[in-house]
C-alpha cells in the first residue's frame, strides 16, 4: 500500500466468522496473527441487524443505513405493488466509499457481499470472485487495468460449483472444504498483488470462504449441540479440511496482508454476524397461517392454467429425490435456477381471504400483513393492523411441538405502529425459532401439520452477533460498533484529525 498522503486503513471482512469460535482459536494459539493484532488493539462487539435477516447485514454496512432505510432483508424481496417477489440487486444500496472516492480517497474493494460497483478509475473493485452470496451471477472488475492481475489468480476454486447432498456426503464435503481452503489462499494472494499494484488509502478485502464452508461443515465444530440430535450427526466422520483448517489458513493470509502496511496503518478484521448449529430451515409457517385462518390458498378449480402449472412444478421440485436435486443444481446455470425458482417461491394465495402471509426465508420466520393502502390487494384495514399483529404474536409464542417444547424463541415487531408500517417494505413480524424446530419430522401440538425442515444439507445458520478486532492510532474507547456505523469508523480512521471516542 502507498504510505503517503494521509492515513491508511486495511479492513478485512470475514463473512460469517463466529466470534466465540475466533476467541476459542485465539486462546489456543491457533490464530497467531489475530492474537497479535488483538494484543496491540482491542476487541469490539458488533451490533448486527441479523435479527431482521442475514441478507440485511452487508447492505447495512455498505450503505451506512439501517434495514428500515435500505429495506433489504433477504435475497428475495416482497413488492407490495405487484404482490410478488423479486431478487435483490446491488443497485438497492449506494456504498459509503463512493463519497470517499469523490473526495479524492483512493479505494480498493474486493468481494464485500452484496456490493455494487461504482466504476473506479484507480484502485480496484472486484465483485463475485468466488462468492458465497450470488447477486449478479458473474465476476465484475474495475478498472480494466487490473484485469491481467485478476486473471493471473483466476479462477477462484469456488467458481467451479460444488453441490452438496448433505452431511453424509463425505466426497462433496471434502470438495467444498478444499475449495474454500484453497480459495482463502488464492484470495489472499490476489489481494496482496492488488494492494502492491494500486496502493489504495482504503483497502476493504472480503473473505467469503468461511461463510460458505460453515453452512456445510459446522456440525463438526459443535457436534453435541441439540440441533443435531435427531440427525445423529455427531457420529459422522470428520472430513478434511475441517473448519479449523480453513480458519487457520485465513489467519495466515491475514498475516501476509498485514505485511503490506506500516505500523501507522489502521487495521481491522471483522465479521458482521457469526454461525451457529442448525439443520435446515423450518417450513411450516405458511401452512400454519392457513390452518389458523390468517391466510387462504386458491382452490385448484379456481386457479388459472398458468397457476396450476406453477403449482405442479413447485410440487415436483419439492418432492424430487435428493440425488436429482443435486444433479439439477450442479448442471443448471445459476440464472436458470433463479428464473425457475421465482414462480414457486410463494404459495398461490387467495388474496381476498388472506390477512397475513409468510415470505420465503433461509432462517427466520417472516410474516407480512396484507394491509389495505400498502399491499395492492390488501384486506386488513389500518385500524385492525395492531390487533392482527397481536393475534399473531400470541399464537406464535404459544407454538409447541408434540412434546411441549416451545418452537419460538422470540417474536419481533418491525414497525412501532400502523403509520410506520405503511411506509415499510420489511416484514411486519420476524420470528426467531428455537432449536426444537429442527426435529425431523416436526409435529406441532394441536395442529394437523407434520413437516420436515427444508435444506437439511445446511448444518449451520447465522448467529446474531459479530466482532471486530481493531488496531488504530486513533483513540477508540467504545467496546461496541454497529454495522451501520462502520462507515463512520472507517472514515474517521482515514482522517488524521479525527478521534473516535464513542460509537453509538
Amino acid at each position: 500500500m502507498d504510505h503517503t498522503n494521509g492515513r491508511r486503513v486495511l479492513a478485512i471482512a470475514v463473512d460469517a466468522a463466529e466470534p466465540s469460535f475466533v476467541k476459542h482459536l485465539i486462546d489456543r494459539d491457533e490464530m497467531p496473527a489475530l492474537k497479535s493484532l488483538l494484543g496491540s488493539g482491542r476487541w469490539l462487539r458488533v451490533k448486527s441487524p441479523a435479527g431482521v435477516g442475514s441478507a440485511s447485514v452487508w447492505p447495512t454496512f455498505i450503505a451506512g443505513q439501517s434495514p428500515h432505510v435500505h429495506s433489504v432483508y433477504g435475497e428475495w424481496l416482497w413488492d407490495a405493488s405487484t404482490m410478488s417477489l423479486s431478487r435483490y440487486h446491488s443497485n438497492h444500496v449506494t456504498p459509503f466509499w463512493k463519497k470517499l472516492v469523490e473526495g479524492g480517497v483512493s479505494v480498493g474493494v474486493m468481494d464485500v457481499p452484496f456490493m455494487p460497483l461504482i466504476g473506479l478509475s484507480n484502485g480496484f473493485e472486484i465483485s463475485e470472485w468466488g462468492p458465497h452470496d450470488i447477486v449478479d451471477i458473474q465476476t465484475t472488475i474495475s478498472p480494466h487495468a487490473i484485469a491481467n492481475t485478476v486473471e493471473k489468480y483466476s479462477p477462484h476454486p469456488l467458481q467451479s460449483h460444488v453441490e452438496i447432498a448433505g452431511p453424509h456426503d463425505y466426497e462433496g464435503l471434502e470438495k467444498v472444504g478444499n475449495a474454500c481452503l484453497h480459495g482463502v489462499t488464492a484470495r489472499g494472494k490476489l489481494a496482496r498483488a492488488l494492494l502492491a499494484e494500486t496502493q489504495p488509502r482504503l483497502a476493504l478485502i472480503g473473505f467469503s470462504e468461511i461463510h460458505h464452508s460453515a453452512h456445510y461443515l459446522w456440525h463438526k465444530v459443535e457436534p453435541d449441540h441439540c440441533a443435531y440430535k435427531n440427525g445423529n450427526l455427531a457420529n459422522l466422520a470428520t472430513t478434511r479440511p475441517a473448519m479449523i483448517d480453513i480458519y487457520r489458513e485465513l489467519d495466515r493470509q491475514i498475516a501476509e496482508l498485514m505485511t503490506e502496511v506500516t505500523p501507522e496503518t489502521s487495521v481491522m478484521v471483522f465479521s458482521l454476524h457469526g454461525m451457529r448449529p442448525a439443520l435446515g430451515t423450518p417450513s411450516f409457517l405458511a401452512p400454519w397461517l392457513c390452518e389458523l385462518g390468517f391466510a387462504s390458498l386458491l382452490d385448484w378449480r379456481t386457479q388459472s392454467w398458468h397457476d396450476r402449472a406453477r403449482s405442479c412444478f413447485a410440487n415436483l421440485k419439492r418432492h424430487s429425490p435428493a440425488a436429482f436435486k443435486k444433479l439439477y443444481y450442479k448442471m443448471a446455470p445459476r440464472s436458470l435456477t433463479y428464473q425457475l425458482a421465482l414462480p414457486t417461491m410463494l404459495p398461490r394465495y387467495d388474496w381476498k381471504h388472506t390477512r397475513a402471509f409468510a415470505l420465503p426465508t433461509d432462517q427466520h420466520g417472516w410474516i407480512r400483513i396484507n394491509l389495505i393502502g400498502r399491499e395492492a390487494r390488501g384486506t386488513v384495514p389500518a385500524d385492525r393492523y395492531e390487533e392482527t399483529c397481536e393475534q399473531l404474536d400470541h399464537a406464535l409464542r404459544a407454538l409447541r411441538n408434540d412434546q411441549g417444547d416451545p418452537l419460538v424463541h422470540d417474536v419481533i415487531r418491525i414497525a412501532q405502529n400502523v403509520d410506520a408500517a405503511m411506509d415499510q417494505r420489511l416484514p411486519d413480524i420476524v420470528v426467531h425459532w428455537s432449536d426444537a424446530v429442527f426435529a425431523s419430522p416436526l409435529r406441532i401440538a394441536g395442529s394437523n401439520i407434520k413437516t420436515e425442515p427444508t435444506g437439511q444439507k445446511y448444518v449451520g445458520q447465522h448467529s446474531l452477533e459479530g466482532f471486530c478486532i481493531v488496531k488504530s492510532p486513533l483513540n477508540i474507547e467504545s467496546n461496541e460498533v454497529s454495522a451501520e456505523n462502520f462507515s463512520l469508523l472507517i472514515t474517521r480512521m482515514l482522517d488524521s484529525k479525527s478521534m473516535l471516542t464513542k460509537q453509538r
